[in-house]
C-alpha cells in the first residue's frame, strides 16, 4: 500500500520534471532565434526525404 503511493508520488513528480524540461527547452529555442535573427543568420534547412510526403498527388 505504501509502496503504491510512493509510486504514484514519483510517478506525478517524473510528469512535472517532464513538463518543465519541455517548456524549457522551448524557452531556449526562442531565444536562439532572437539572438539569430538579430546576428542575421539564415536558417539553413538541410533536405530530408521526410520532406517528401508520397501521399501528395
Amino acid at each position: 500500500m505504501l509502496s503504491t503511493i510512493i509510486m504514484a508520488i514519483v510517478l506525478v513528480l517524473v510528469v512535472f520534471a517532464v513538463i518543465a524540461a519541455w517548456l524549457n527547452t522551448q524557452l531556449i529555442l526562442k531565444d536562439l532565434a532572437m539572438i539569430k535573427q538579430e546576428l542575421g543568420i539564415k536558417d539553413i534547412k538541410n533536405p530530408s526525404f521526410l520532406d517528401d510526403d508520397l501521399d501528395k498527388n
